[in-house]
């Protein structure tokens, strides 16, 4: 029967580089009368991982050259009689390899980002449903994905998303996370101590790259040179690439050959989410703090912070530090101070808005500005609450799912019902379309 072990070898160096790690400094043999190959592997580490890992795509691949019935054996060589001292000669260089065992992290991969506290509304749909089907399958689909939006809208979330889901699930994929400023710092180390060729290994022998903000690519050319032939050898072995930028592909300042081979794969871009998406985020945020912030607080932020889901979540943390600190209750006048304090450019110059409108109808009822916003249902509190949804509804722009949410987290069918009641009051009760106009009069002033 024809066997040859180097030819196996050279099959798997070529095709599947975590078996050919451990069987790089093995031997093999046949042995004719028990059919069988048996495989000598130099120390039991090697022994355990190929039998727990890669047992069956080894005797896969004798049994295409050799025959079907053909059993498999791994042992432990035995040393020579010439060696006394055995030990020293199993030394860290024969097992040095980062796939020879499961790693306890991933280098720069930040584990607060996961599919699971990522909020998915209409803005980011479909940047989420790729990111998890690569994530699930890399390489196989999607390849390359190329994620593009504004600053703090979740693109970096989604990148280590897909890292995290990939470790999780197969922690023995080679995966390397990083930022295209860092890729190109390591690129000018390597260039200067003359180390071109271990920064190549690094980059070009990996089964997943996830590389943050690839806009910085345009400020270097020996940089783009370098990822261009990154790209083209990772792509052509089929293995999995994912880049985020501020902006699309055809938008960025790169040459031609670069831009096309970012848009061979899916491209999806993450627009601005809308107001129930951010207030669902400050949910999210308010839940992983522990804590309890009323719903027309987290309606008062998502209402000032549009553009970058980070300020949000540093807004509501630094209105529950403040909480803290004064030992007040978090209201939304203890949120303006937080949005002056995250956000210099923000203004409270509007007009009229729902807390001022809520402050001016608790007032005048004699009741707490947070019984507009609790579940009570006494019937001035009641009143009290539908007419400031009119009143917020008439002389604001707000949404009626704006207004439902600062009223406790109402859904837009309550708010409507609270305004055709009303307006049917106004016209048919002079006595309280008298009370009415005098309240607005109030909180026009």
């Amino acid at each position: 029967m024809s066997f040859e072990w180097n030819s196996i070898l050279e099959k798997f160096k070529a095709e599947s580089a975590n078996v050919h790690v451990w069987l790089e400094k093995s031997s093999a043999f046949f042995d004719e009368d028990a059919n069988r190959i048996l495989i000598e592997v130099p120390s039991a580490l090697h022994k355990k991982n190929l039998s727990e890992k890669y047992i069956d795509e080894i005797l896969k691949t004798v049994k295409a050259q050799t025959n079907d019935s053909i059993s498999l054996s791994i042992e432990i060589k035995k040393p020579g009689p010439s060696k006394k001292e055995p030990e020293p000669k199993i030394t860290i260089q024969q097992i040095p390899l980062p796939l020879d065992s499961k790693p306890d992290h991933i280098p720069y991969l930040n584990t607060r980002f996961r599919f699971d506290n990522f909020i998915v509304g209409d803005a980011n749909r479909f940047a989420h449903a790729a990111s998890k089907a690569v994530a699930e399958a890399p390489g196989q689909t999607y390849n390359p994905l190329f994620i593009y939006g504004g600053v703090g809208l979740g693109k970096t979330h989604l990148l280590h998303a897909i890292g995290n889901h990939v470790f999780e699930n197969n922690p023995q994929t080679k995966m390397l996370i990083t930022t295209t400023e860092k890729f190109m710092f390591e690129l000018i180390t390597a260039i200067k101590d003359s180390k071109r060729e271990d920064f190549k290994a690094k980059y070009r022998t990996i089964d997943l790259l996830l590389v943050d903000d690839i806009e910085y690519l345009q400020k270097s050319e020996a940089a783009r040179e370098e990822f261009f032939h990154t790209f083209n050898e990772l792509y052509n072995l089929n293995k999995q690439i994912v880049a985020t930028s501020d902006s699309a592909p055809q938008d960025l300042n790169l040459e031609d050959r670069l831009k096309s081979r970012f848009a061979a794969g899916i491209i999806a871009d993450i627009q601005t989410p809308n107001f129930e998406t951010r207030v669902a985020i400050l949910k999210q945020k308010a839940k992983e703090l522990n804590k309890v912030v009323p719903d027309n607080v987290l309606a008062y932020i998502a209402e000032h912070i549009d553009t970058n889901i980070r300020l949000l979540g540093s807004t509501l943390s630094t209105i529950i530090a403040l909480s803290l600190q004064m030992q007040t209750e978090i209201t939304t006048d203890l949120a303006k101070q937080a949005l002056k304090m995250t956000n210099p450019s923000f203004e409270i110059q509007r007009k009229i808005g729902i807390d001022h409108i809520q402050h001016v109808v608790a007032d005048y009822f004699n009741i707490k500005v947070q019984d507009l916003s609790s579940r009570k249902r006494p019937e001035n509190i009641a009143t009290a609450r539908q007419i400031a949804m009119y009143i917020t509804r008439n002389l604001t722009d707000y949404s009626l799912v704006q207004i439902g949410q600062y009223f406790g987290g109402k859904d837009h069918t309550t708010v409507m019902h609270a305004i055709n009641k009303i307006e049917k009051l106004i016209k048919t009760d002079e006595k309280f379309k008298t009370q009415f106009e005098e309240l607005v009069t109030r909180i026009k002033k």
